[in-house]
């Protein structure tokens, strides 16, 4: 297979493909987002298959690949097929995502992995580390605050002299803070947006005639559903505001990782406060007509940097 991308003055020239995002791109390449979108002078994370991007790169790496060191006995492999997801792993094989996770530390995504990929599976919960050449044992050890004869026991250590640099070394309990933490990151950038209530629109974002040789410009959608309908969040963040605004009657914006914000208007009943943190597709208020409406619907916004955009191209 031809490789994806091509070496060019301090960076790789690569084709976004289905399912890229800017935070797998990054995560593959062990890059920040934020050093992809300066490459790029990228304003947004919103990229589409056939963009090309540039991925700034260090010095030239390459040759040939060496063979994957073996896991520690009591593992498993498992091969990613066509449309499985890790839920559907986790639960063929009795262990959580954290448990897989410990034992994928470098996986680049929970969503959107390709098929094929090879999976480690764990005889439980703990962390998979390579061992390097001149890392103390003891100190590794109490680092992650796990039980020394357990990791002994799990890595068939017998004698120092039975750990070589590069292989693989399992951790029974450790937990995987920072990759949980990274991919919980690149999950974000992943699902974006998702329909915060389902129903008919009844107007697009964009500039609408209002009749009588009238017009406005509407910033967002408007979403017809019965009232006392459940809104949900559209995506994971802090509830930044949540009240009365007179013409939105009552509103909620909630504020997202790098900025955006959403506000859905006209609620006949707010159901989270100012500051809670609140999850994607977690209920914050009903559907109503309280405000400048004519009917029972949500009215939804997208902002970036004070700008509104089109809801459509976000969502998913």
């Amino acid at each position: 297979m031809a490789a994806a991308f091509a070496r060019a003055d301090g960076y790789a020239v690569r084709t976004v493909a289905a399912g890229d995002t800017i935070g797998v791109i990054a995560a593959l390449y062990g890059l920040p987002v934020e050093a992809i979108l300066e490459a790029n002078d990228l304003g947004g994370v919103l990229v589409h298959p056939g963009d090309v991007l540039r991925i700034p790169l260090g010095e030239a790496t390459g040759g040939l690949a060496d063979p994957a060191p073996e896991p520690p006995p009591g593992f498993t492999r498992h091969v990613l097929a066509p449309g499985e997801t890790l839920s559907e792993i986790t639960s063929r094989y009795g262990i959580d995502l954290e448990a897989l996770v410990g034992a994928n530390p470098d996986l680049s995504s929970l969503d959107r992995l390709p098929v094929g990929v090879e999976l480690l599976i764990p005889p439980g919960n703990g962390l998979l580390v390579e061992w390097l050449d001149g890392t103390d044992l003891g100190e590794l050890i109490r680092g992650h605050g796990v039980d020394p004869v357990a990791v002994l026991r799990a890595n068939a250590i017998h004698t120092p002299t039975d750990l070589k640099p590069g292989m693989l070394l399992w951790l029974p309990g450790a937990e995987p803070t920072a990759a949980l933490e990274r991919l919980a990151h690149v999950r974000e950038l992943e699902t974006r947006y998702v329909w915060p209530v389902h129903g008919r629109i009844t107007s697009y974002f964009g500039r609408r005639n209002l009749g009588l040789g009238t017009s406005n410009f509407h910033r967002g959608l408007d979403v017809a559903a019965p009232s006392g309908t459940t809104i949900v969040a559209s995506r994971s963040g802090t509830v930044s505001f949540a009240g009365w605004a007179g013409s939105y009657g009552y509103l909620v914006k909630v504020r997202h990782a790098g900025g955006d914000e959403t506000w859905y208007a006209h609620q006949s009943r707010i159901v989270v406060s100012v500051g809670q943190w609140v999850e994607q597709n977690q209920p914050i208020g009903l559907v109503g007509s309280t405000g400048l409406s004519t009917g029972s619907h949500l009215h939804f916004e997208i902002r970036r940097r004070g700008s509104s955009l089109d809801p459509l191209g976000e969502l998913n």
